[in-house]
């Protein structure tokens, strides 16, 4: 139980689609059955019915209403007739008790990735109602007058909230993503996973695993993984996308997987060469499981790790060299094995229980009179 929280509100929980491979989905699910378990009701409230064996109880309110602005104008009309709930949102609103940032900025996403992109698809995207929707509803989301608290999952998104809006920072907290404790119980042995996977014993094997590969940098790490010259070494990908445009020596593709314990079981490190993650989850169940991570400073979740000891940062996602000076560094015999203590020791800093019960306590203090 949480101090001062006796009336136990119910929670509306606001992401409009579903991913069965999305960050935020994970997250989500997890944190609506830890506060669930508190005796609150909790409300999924979307724009298209999510699966019921994920959603664990939740009572789901769809409102058919596609795209950002059109669902944003729906939860304010679903608002009207449920104002005992807190609104948690996940997604940017016109208005919410307290919003999570987990998506980060979107204007710092779209300067990110126009630095790897042809400058004809900024142009176009520059043009596109969806992107200019989403734009002025972030206006509305760190307005302090129609947003009572923010919660960032990485010091990087907060700054990036300073930098571009004057949302009052003593409104804005840091609680990082959590993990269940006994995350990694029950995942196989590596040899077992590897045997499952048709992996060879005696390779290394980077894990990737994400949707959205053209953000989460699979094409730095493929050529990372060739510029750094093991022989034999393999990445192994989970989660949709293009293959045909990301097949080179050593790639495997594993196609979704809804538990990746498997993958990173098999695993001697992690590399996710984002352009931009505010806190990848899939790098914290990386380290949970004990593999190092090698990301970009560009990924919040960069934050919790020690240089050579859980992990390796380089600085730009197309920083090819440096990425496959990493692969080289924790490819040596014993080092990922080594590590493997530290790594879960940075994930077990980012507990489910500390994160429910600091999201709890703000959303009380967010409540609607």
């Amino acid at each position: 139980m949480v101090n001062g929280m006796d009336r136990r509100r119910p929670l509306a929980l606001v992401r409009r689609g579903y991913s069965s491979t999305g960050g935020a989905e994970k997250f989500l699910t997890r944190f609506a059955a830890a506060a669930q378990k508190t005796g609150r009701k909790v409300f999924l409230v979307n724009d298209r019915t999510w699966p019921e064996d994920v959603c664990g109880g939740m009572n789901q309110c769809t409102l058919p209403a596609r795209g950002p602005w059109r669902f944003a104008r729906a939860v304010e009309n679903w608002r009207q007739s449920h104002s005992e709930v807190i609104v948690f949102s996940f997604e940017r609103l016109f208005t919410a008790d307290c919003y999570r940032a987990g998506d980060g900025v979107h204007a710092s996403w779209l300067k990110r990735r126009a630095v790897y992109d042809p400058s004809w698809e900024v142009w176009l995207r520059r043009c596109l109602p969806k992107q200019r929707q989403i734009l002025k509803l972030e206006e509305h989301c760190f307005s302090p007058n129609q947003t009572k608290s923010v919660i960032v999952n990485s010091r990087m998104v907060g700054e990036e909230i300073r930098a571009t809006f004057a949302y009052p920072p003593e409104r804005m907290h840091l609680v990082r993503n959590g993990l269940p404790q006994d995350f990694a119980t029950g995942a196989p042995e590596k040899l077992a996973a590897r045997q499952m996977l048709g992996l060879a014993e005696d390779t290394f094997v980077a894990g990737f695993v994400g949707t959205g590969w053209k953000r989460k940098g699979l094409r730095f790490a493929a050529a990372a993984l060739a510029e750094a010259g093991l022989l034999g070494a393999k990445l192994v990908v989970a989660g949709r996308g293009p293959e045909d445009r990301h097949r080179a020596p050593g790639v495997v593709f594993t196609g979704p997987q809804r538990d990746v314990r498997l993958l990173l079981a098999a695993a001697d490190a992690f590399i996710l060469p984002t352009v931009y993650d505010p806190f990848s989850n899939a790098s914290l169940e990386a380290l949970a499981m004990g593999r190092p991570l090698i990301t970009t400073r560009a990924n919040g979740c960069s934050e919790i790790l020690s240089e050579g000891i859980n992990g390796s940062v380089a600085d730009h996602p197309d920083d090819v060299p440096a990425l496959a000076a990493a692969l080289r560094y924790w490819a040596q015999d014993g080092r990922a094995a080594e590590a493997e203590g530290a790594c879960r020791e940075a994930a077990a800093e980012c507990s489910l229980a500390e994160n429910v019960e600091r999201t709890l306590r703000i959303l009380e203090e967010s409540a609607p009179a």
